[in-house]
């Protein structure tokens, strides 16, 4: 008999590690159920330790990579990419948002198996939105991509009920406390005193380098702290995160350390950030990281979701100059990884119906082309703003 295969898409291994957290939770689900079930996944190519993960996590995992490529107008090799699979996941994250590129969603919905009836797909662990009026429409008419949707805060489940007209329900997300326990991420215990501040920030417009460092400046001096620590979550050849976070660095002086996240450290990253006594916290699992430990956290909230992790309103951006408590579940909202794993059993042996929607092959090549457009567009910006190549 055939192995059977499990397929999920997310955005993996491409150099974040919120997002490298989410692939490796997603993964272990599955091979702590399932343990005969091959898993392949979306990788953008920079890799996860995986043979340390599996040690940490202590269950056998060997997943697949399926390496992402462009989806070209008239190609057919994303909805190809898992469609050996028998069942999927599109896990974790923001995904579907239109807050950096207009065609967002279609990255995802593009590498859904596009056969019918063979192939169960389930949302599990998402934020929506962000949602340009373009897409919520599109999405409304289309229905929903997922057999089955579970999404991880609030305000997703009422953009998804109210604008896209799904049926979803809520679960967490991947990244909690039961999951950095199993993978051995634990705040170090030693003697009292301040220990070092951990930050975590990304550019975002209205956030100014020398306000944001007399900001941190403020709080470390106030916890006693005599290291900050600047933790750059995301990184890439696009993403301007490690310059700002450089930047915020000089400001303070020398007693600021920037370290970059690598997707083969992640296990000495999370470790890192444990040791901080005190954070300020813009990112979204930096957060869940550092609450999950205990670590008291001044946010920056840019977002719906980073608001809605501390239980606040959103009103754009916004500097807390005061520790805030996560927002806490009811015991009646389900872990993610306690999701998948049924779903999967039951995926698996055919107790699954597929009903979900299917771009329609015009559609799809539309989105094609238009996606390419912007992509080739934005590519040609960055090369005349970078000047000619010196030879």
């Amino acid at each position: 008999m055939a192995q059977s295969s499990v397929g999920m898409i997310c955005l993996g291994e491409a150099g974040n590690f919120g997002d490298d957290l989410i692939l490796v939770a997603g993964v272990a689900a599955v091979a702590a159920a399932h343990d005969d079930v091959e898993v392949r996944y979306l990788s953008f190519g920079s890799s996860v330790g995986w043979a340390e993960v599996a040690t940490r996590l202590g269950v056998r995992l060997d997943p697949r990579p399926v390496r992402y490529r462009r989806d070209i107008p008239g190609s057919r090799r994303s909805q190809l990419a898992f469609g050996g699979c028998d069942a999927v996941l599109v896990g974790g994250g923001g995904l579907f948002q239109t807050s950096h590129h207009p065609h967002t969603p279609y990255l995802w919905l593009s590498h859904l198996p596009a056969h019918l009836p063979t192939v169960p797909v389930l949302g599990v662990g998402l934020g929506l939105g962000p949602l340009s009026d373009d897409w919520s429409r599109r999405l409304r008419r289309l229905g929903s991509p997922f057999d089955e949707c579970h999404l991880r805060d609030a305000d997703s489940v009422v953009l998804a009920e109210e604008r896209l007209g799904w049926r979803v329900e809520r679960c967490r997300d991947f990244v909690d406390d039961v999951f950095l326990r199993q993978l051995g991420i634990r705040r170090p215990h030693g003697p009292g005193g301040p220990g070092p501040l951990g930050v975590a920030l990304r550019r975002w417009p209205g956030l100014e380098v020398g306000p944001t460092a007399r900001h941190i400046a403020r709080i470390a001096e106030s916890r006693g702290s005599d290291t900050i620590r600047l933790f750059v979550l995301e990184v890439g050849p696009h993403c301007p995160d490690v310059s700002f976070s450089e930047a915020v660095g000089r400001e303070l002086g020398r007693d600021a350390e920037v370290v970059p996240y690598h997707g083969a450290d992640l296990v000495a990253f999370a470790e890192a950030m444990a040791r901080c006594t005190v954070a300020v916290s813009m990112k979204l699992h930096s957060s869940a990281l550092w609450a999950a430990l205990g670590v008291p956290i001044y946010p920056i909230s840019y977002a719906p979701k980073t608001a809605a992790f501390f239980g606040q309103p959103y009103h754009g951006l916004t500097v807390y100059d005061r520790i805030l408590p996560p927002a806490v579940d009811h015991d009646t909202v389900p872990r993610a990884a306690d999701v998948v794993k049924p779903w999967v059993g039951r995926a698996l042996a055919g107790a699954v119906r597929p009903a979900r929607a299917v771009l329609p092959r015009g559609q799809r090549l539309r989105l094609q082309t238009s996606s390419a457009a912007v992509n080739a567009y934005r590519r040609l910006g960055r090369e005349l703003r970078s000047g000619p190549v010196r030879t």
